[in-house]
């Protein structure tokens, strides 16, 4: 296999499997597509996939460089935190109202453009720093990872790809396998609040333990 379709492979590898356990973006492509459309729901991914690839980008300039990263977590962190509580309120507030047939109007009553949610939900992730770090760095000791333009071109085309499909699995199933969407709107909100809610819990968990290490520090 040529080094650029191997660098590709290996790209388009790790963020399929990496986008496939259930987690806040793959879930949200999912309610999205059963409740506002595929359309909603592509612009949704392709928002998703965007800020991954600025990841990607930001880690391969080296582990020396990326301290900036660890100084934007603590504003990154507390914003997340309030964004997620917010979008669990709002989860929790759809389940009382009546939905639109074959479409949830206002999946959050502030941000209706999904591209903007999956810039927004995708950028608050803190696990794709450290995701993409370690896989450059096995990559690259294992001399698959080469760093030349073109490798990182082939290796950002595999990630966008690999991306996209596991997203699509989810958008899929959410548009045509999810049927009569309306009769489980109360389950699907409740279900989409305790998700954010978890995840937000997650956040203050880990701004609780930088905050307790840097003051041991």
């Amino acid at each position: 296999m040529p080094n650029y379709a191997k660098v590709c492979f290996y790209g388009l590898l790790i963020s399929f499997v990496g986008a496939l356990p259930f987690g806040t973006l793959n879930l949200t492509a999912f309610d999205i597509a059963a409740s506002q459309g595929l359309i909603s729901a592509i612009w949704f991914a392709m928002a998703v996939v965007l800020v991954e690839l600025s990841v990607v980008r930001i880690t391969l300039y080296g582990n020396e460089r990326f301290h900036l990263g660890a100084k934007a977590l603590k504003y990154i962190l507390p914003f997340g935190i309030v964004f997620l509580l917010y979008l669990s309120l709002s989860s929790f507030m759809e389940m009382e109202s009546v939905p639109v047939t074959g479409s949830k109007a206002d999946f959050s009553p502030q941000i209706k453009s999904t591209f903007a949610l999956g810039l927004l939900l995708s950028t608050l992730n803190p696990l794709q720093f450290p995701f993409w770090l370690t896989w450059n760095k096995a990559l690259d000791h294992k001399g698959i990872l080469q760093s030349s333009n073109g490798h990182y071109v082939s290796y950002m085309l595999g990630i966008g790809l690999g991306t996209l499909i596991g997203l699509g699995i989810f958008i899929v199933a959410g548009k045509f396998l999810f049927a009569n969407y309306g009769h489980y709107h109360a389950i699907t909100n409740l279900l989409m609040g305790l998700l954010y809610l978890g995840f937000s819990f997650y956040l203050m968990f880990l701004f609780i333990k930088k905050r307790i290490h840097h003051k041991i520090e």
